[in-house]
This record gives structure tokens, sequence and C-alpha cells, in this order.
């Protein structure tokens, strides 16, 4: 009983863990705890135009979970999936907003950007696995470095070469309106005209995919092997490079449709700061699903709606302003990773005794 229990209860318990730490903080700002705990718990559901909001973090965050968990299965701590996303979403709204594509076709167009948009998503992933492999670099390290090369080198082509005419911020034109497929969807339309998209559909029926390729062949499988055990995976003669390939490739392609969710379901350009640490937060939702592909749907609307609730907290409170949720997002991550260290060592005390 143990044992099922165990490998059940560290997130979880990590991420109740987390949230009190963050309402016994509260009183330092002269808030009430129980007030903040209610605000983070019921403002995804006030409303049609709130529940469709919640949606769209849903969205983004099963894709940034997506592409956490597939490199975690190869033994990949996989951080950059924040970078990736900047410069899919950079390179999606600047091929669109120009017609870089001179076709008539609204479906060609469209069909050339997000596959432009994919691709260099992957792309962009791929550079970890390859100094992985081929130089034995930490992913952790790389990871790094390419989210400030892609963050600075995404501000620097949007301000110099695709900056909006109308407007002083940092941001790309808008995107030409035949190509705004998704500003009237039947889910933004009953949620009162939402950032929730089609996209939203599309990052469940990934899931279910994934799942169903998991339990039918043996392509993740391998990769599972090759986490838990390289050394045998080489012996049995698994090629390391496909396997750091394919496991990065999904991640850069998860991150790009983030992109896509927000630069064609939500905004319709692109924006110098668009996310709200979605990658770091694809994290927290990966380990709370134990990398499970049906449990990062239900990791990701918990951490969806506390995000949303964590963003009101400067309108229904009095002290506390919506950076609160940046702390909130920190100290969650914090203690669901910290969970599993924590279990696993009272689980050897008490085999030990």
């Amino acid at each position: 009983m143990w044992n099922k229990f165990k490998n059940f209860l560290p997130p979880w318990m990590g991420l109740l863990f987390g949230l009190v730490l963050c309402c016994l903080i509260t009183p330092f700002f002269s808030e009430q705890p129980w007030h903040v705990f209610k605000v983070l718990v019921s403002s995804a559901f006030q409303s049609k135009y709130d529940f469709g909001l919640t949606l769209y973090y849903v969205t983004c965050l099963i894709f940034t979970g997506l592409s956490f968990a597939i490199p975690l299965r190869a033994g990949l701590f996989h951080i950059g999936s924040e970078g990736q996303l900047t410069l899919s979403a950079m390179v999606a709204a600047c091929l669109a907003a120009t017609s870089f594509f001179k076709i008539d076709s609204v479906f060609m167009n469209i069909s050339f950007v997000f596959l432009i948009t994919l691709i260099s998503g992957a792309f962009a992933a791929l550079i970890i696995a390859l100094f992985k492999y081929f130089r034995g670099s930490h992913e952790v390290v790389i990871a790094i470095m390419l989210n400030f090369i892609f963050s600075a080198l995404s501000l620097w082509v949007t301000v110099n070469y695709f900056q909006n005419p109308n407007s002083q911020n940092p941001e790309s034109a808008l995107i030409p309106e035949n190509l705004q497929i998704f500003i009237n969807d039947p889910l933004k339309i009953y949620f009162e005209k939402s950032p929730v998209s089609l996209f939203f559909v599309f990052a469940v029926v990934c899931c279910l995919i994934l799942f169903l390729i998991e339990r039918k062949t043996t392509w993740l499988q391998k990769i599972n092997a090759y986490g838990k055990n390289r050394h045998a995976s080489r012996r049995h003669g698994f090629s390391e490079l496909q396997i750091l390939m394919t496991a990065m490739g999904l991640a850069g392609f998860f991150s790009a449709c983030a992109a896509l969710t927000e630069i064609f379901g939500n905004s319709m350009q692109y924006k110098i700061g668009f996310s709200p640490m979605f990658g770091f937060l694809g994290i927290a939702v990966s380990l709370l699903a134990r990398q499970n592909f049906l449990g990062i749907l239900f990791s990701a609307f918990l951490m969806a709606a506390l995000h949303k609730g964590a963003s009101d907290l400067d309108l229904e409170t009095q002290y506390l302003t919506r950076d609160f949720s940046k702390v909130l997002q920190a100290v969650i991550i914090f203690s669901v990773a910290g969970s599993y260290y924590a279990f696993n060592y009272f689980s050897k005390k008490r085999n030990k005794s």
C-alpha cells in the first residue's frame, strides 16, 4: 500500500505545502490568509470570460508540460521551453505580419507559417540535444544560455525590423485579418471573446495521442528505457543520438504550439514579455502529473486556476499585486521538486528501521 502512495503523494503534498506557505506569508503584507486562499481557488470560475482565460492558460501549460515531460522521460531536465516559445512566437508573428509567403490561398499561408514556426521551435530544442551528445554539455546550462539568447534575438528582430508602426511598445504589427482564423472560433465566442481558442482542443488531443502511442507502440518506451538506464539502452543497440533528438525535437514542437496559441489564438501579434513564465510553470505541471500524459491535463488545469487567481490578487486585495503570482509559482515549483527528495529520504529511513 505504501509503494502505491509513495509515487502519488509527493507532488500533491508539495503543492499543498506550497499553497499553505504562500498563504502564511500574506499576514506580513497585512492580508488575511483565508481571503487570499479564497481568491486563488475561486477566481477562475467567476464568469465565462474568467473560465475562458483559465482554459487559455491550461492550453499553454499543457504544451509546456509536455515539452518538459518528454525529455524528462529520457533523463533530461529541460528548462528551455521559455526561450523556445519566445523564439517561435516571434517567428510566427513576423512571418504572418509581413505576408512572407506571397500566396493567395489563406490555407497555404497559414500552413507555411505554422510549419516554419514548428520547425523553428524544434530546431531551437535540438541545439540542446546536439550539445549534449557531441560535447557532453549539461542540458540545464545550455538551455539557460539559449533562453537568454532567444529572448535577446526576438527583441532585436522585432524592434529593428518588424516593429508595430502604430505603437511605441516593443511589439510586432498585427497579422493580416485574413489570417486571423481563430478570432471567431466557437470556443472564443462561447467564452465571451476570452483568449481561449480551438488550440485547447488540439492540446487535449495531443495528450490523448501520446497516451495511446505509449500504450500501443514501443516508440516512447525506448525513450523511457534510455532515461532509466542509458548504459543498458546502448548495449541493446538503441541509438542515443536518435533518442535525444526525438525527445528534444518533440519538446521544441510543443513549445512552438504554445507560441502559436498566443499569436493566432489570442493577441494576433508578438509582444515582448507576453509569457508569464509558461515554460517554467510547465515544469510544475509535469512533475505534478508524474509525466503521465493524461495527468498533465488535470495538473495543467489546477496550475492554470492558481495562476489566474494569483494574477487577480491586485484587484481583490489591498496590498498584494500580480507580482505575487511569481512568488507563488516559485514556491510551488520548489515545493513540488523538494517533495520528491523529502519522500525518498523518509522512505529510506523507514526501510532501514
